[in-house]
């Protein structure tokens, strides 16, 4: 075996000699064309987050990369979660090899919607969340973390409610809040304390698996409480079971099923 190894080795060193030979200067790369010879546009229509992505120089084809998606169109239209002004790559294919070339826009507003970002965040001008309280049958606060089902569809079954059977005192975030903006492309998830500094940190929202991730220092209203497993509210990724205009509902996998639900804030 090892005899045929170093036959193999020797034919691609011998390979690799022949491919040095003058007959491949006719194939070299060409000149690496200036990023300032690529004419590129990017339009917002009327301020709005439906923006227009336009290569004025079609002999360099190439791909476009609005942080949200991917294009290959020389002339495309999207529609992005952003308010503000960012940058969209262009990646263009020269004779000399990829160029990249970055084009900035800016967005008044998020006049079109989309999926989930439109609905976390008020349409990327900020929206709070609070706990979604209601009152249980002994008078006690309730309904808003609890255990349930190992099933995130089932957020309505409610196993066991501790806010119902002890009040708010295993609730550190009883009065906490939490925001969900859009500045520019960057996506800002605000922890608000009842008394304290804000922690501010980032989250990534992934509408086709239904999961939202909110990425530290932020961290949802009593991420850690008594009854999570450790380590898992470390993750702070959570299942989207409900996210509309007027409710929130997220779930982890803990010892069964951990329930948070949120409405905005009045």
């Amino acid at each position: 075996m090892k005899k045929i190894f170093l036959v193999l080795l020797a034919g691609l060193t011998i390979a690799g000699f022949y491919s040095c030979s003058p007959i491949d200067d006719r194939n070299e790369l060409g000149e690496k064309v200036s990023p300032d010879k690529i004419d590129l546009e990017v339009i917002s229509i009327d301020g709005t987050n439906k923006i227009v992505m336009i290569n004025h120089t079609p002999q360099y084809g190439g791909m476009w990369d609005y942080k949200f998606g991917t294009s290959t169109k020389m002339i495309d239209t999207v529609i992005v979660p952003v308010v503000g002004t960012y940058s969209i790559t262009y990646y263009a294919t020269t004779d000399g090899g990829i160029v990249t070339k970055d084009v900035d826009v800016t967005i008044d507003n998020m006049a079109y919607s989309v999926p989930g970002y439109s609905e976390l965040t008020g349409n990327g001008a900020g929206k709070t969340w609070v706990y979604d309280k209601q009152q249980c049958d002994n008078g006690n606060w309730g309904k808003f973390c609890y255990l349930g089902p190992p099933d995130p569809a089932k957020w309505n079954k409610i196993w066991w409610d501790p806010g119902c059977k002890i009040g708010d005192d295993w609730y550190k975030d009883f009065n906490a809040e939490m925001e969900f903006k859009i500045d520019g492309a960057n996506l800002i998830c605000t922890f608000i304390p009842e008394s304290g500094d804000p922690l501010v940190g980032s989250f990534v929202l992934d509408m086709h698996n239904m999961k939202l991730r909110v990425l530290p220092p932020a961290h949802i209203l009593d991420y850690d409480h008594p009854n999570t497993l450790p380590g898992n509210p470390e993750s702070g990724e959570y299942v989207i079971c409900v996210l509309e205009d007027s409710s929130l509902i997220l779930y982890q996998a803990q010892k069964k099923g951990w329930f948070w639900r949120f409405k905005p804030k009045e």
